[in-house]
């Protein structure tokens, strides 16, 4: 009786096992469970516009300013924002305008981790001014990037990977930190 199921199981295995070929699956088609997910798809860099607004420094508030932007340097609306804030030269305008993020800063990184952005930059930016002027410096750069179609509402400052505390308790920098020296007629988010 046990050699009749073992020879019943081995004909039952052959008549399954004939040779009419190869069949090819494609890597979608692979059951998810066994081999995993398929290969992502590399996500799609979001379209940047040619122009985007910085902030700037006209006296002691912040002025918005329409910059290019450096849409095949970027990865990102963000990314593209910064830069163009640090390389930006103030237009030639009545009143004093600057731009208060001192010359060779360079940045390192922009991350975002859902409404709040994580700015690196170098060891430059945090070069030597009095206190209101390291304000406006950072003022500068939270404006930029919490502007409506950025979708950010705070930000941190790192200095070469090491996070800076913009605050006494130590939370992300929003345009609420910044009323004093607000552009005139914009509100805050």
């Amino acid at each position: 009786m046990r050699l009749a199921g073992i020879l019943a199981l081995m004909a039952v295995l052959a008549g399954g096992c004939r040779s009419e070929g190869l069949t090819v699956l494609s890597e979608s088609d692979l059951p998810e469970d066994v081999y995993g997910s398929p290969a992502p798809t590399p996500a799609q860099t979001p379209e940047i516009p040619l122009q985007g607004t910085v902030y700037l420094v006209r006296g002691d508030r912040l002025w918005a300013h329409q910059g290019s932007l450096q849409s095949g340097v970027a990865d990102s609306l963000a990314e593209a924002l910064v830069l163009a804030l640090i390389t930006a030269s103030p237009p030639n305008k009545p009143g004093r305008v600057t731009n208060e993020i001192p010359p060779n800063t360079r940045l390192n990184e922009v991350r975002i981790d859902g409404v709040v952005a994580t700015v690196d930059l170098s060891s430059e930016f945090e070069g030597a001014a009095p206190t209101e002027i390291q304000r406006l410096r950072i003022a500068q750069v939270v404006y930029t990037l919490t502007q409506e179609d950025t979708g950010i509402r705070a930000v941190r400052i790192s200095i070469d990977g090491v996070r800076q505390p913009l605050n006494d308790l130590d939370v992300p920098a929003s345009r609420s930190d910044y009323q004093g020296i607000a552009p005139p007629n914009e509100g805050q988010r």
